[in-house]
């Protein structure tokens, strides 16, 4: 019996070994090292500066590629060129009429020093070829600005005009950006004020005339790393290697 198990097979009951397909083993600890090799900034969990940290990160920036006008209330802020991408076209905006799931011209590649894509991943029906398309757009060592939810209601208009497709959960981040360094993220809103933000008055209300102070008394209820993986989203940094 040592090394064996009984088994059930459509022939009937017989004692046959394990069979072990895959390293298990050495992949389960390589995921558990792209989870703890990002690191987490909890300085926005209630207050929200994440665009002014792209202002500051993006102070020597040359070219920046803003996917759906992420900081379309900042742009003079930034000091660098801003081209705006869009599936949709509004007329003065964007710049750049495409779709970032699938590939973009040869003369995109290696242009940006930072991409800025805040709220719009979720909204993309796929992930790794826009995150392809990200990668190859920027510089070695260029920056890339993401936030996407988690713990969020659906957001897409009845028209279609875009679509609410998926959430990311803090290893969903993580293993996304495994190609790149520096990976930091920062949880928005943690497990109760995420929660409560499910209400559409919430943010209107609550937040704006409150800041986070009700945020962060609901959170104080729980520890930092049930906030941290029970938050509304993920606001992310991440460098390209050079």
């Amino acid at each position: 019996m040592c090394g064996t198990v009984k088994a059930a097979t459509g022939t009937g009951s017989g004692i046959i070994g394990k069979r072990k397909i895959h390293d298990v083993d050495g992949l389960s600890e390589r995921l558990r090292t792209i989870t703890n090799r990002a690191r987490i900034d909890l300085r926005f969990l209630h207050e929200d500066h994440s665009r002014a940290l792209i202002v500051e990160r993006t102070r020597d920036a040359g070219m920046i590629l803003d996917v759906g006008a992420s900081m379309r209330d900042h742009l003079g802020a930034l000091s660098g060129t801003v081209e705006t991408l869009d599936i949709n076209d509004f007329g003065d905006y964007p710049d750049i009429l495409g779709d970032v799931c699938s590939p973009f011209p040869a003369d995109m590649e290696g242009k940006y020093d930072a991409v800025i894509a805040l709220a719009i991943l979720e909204h993309v029906y796929d992930i790794p070829a826009a995150m392809e398309n990200f990668t190859r757009a920027l510089k070695p060592g260029g920056m890339l600005f993401l936030y996407v939810p988690w713990l969020w209601r659906y957001h897409g208009p009845k028209n279609l005009l875009f679509q609410d497709y998926q959430r990311l959960s803090r290893d969903g981040m993580t293993y996304m950006l495994r190609d790149f360094e520096d990976v930091t993220l920062y949880p928005l809103r943690g497990k109760y004020a995420a929660r409560m933000n499910f209400m559409k008055l919430w943010k209107r209300k609550v937040e704006k005339r409150f800041g986070g102070r009700i945020n962060k008394l609901l959170d104080s209820r729980v520890s930092d790393w049930r906030n941290t993986v029970q938050a509304s989203g993920y606001f992310a940094e991440a460098r390209k290697p050079e």
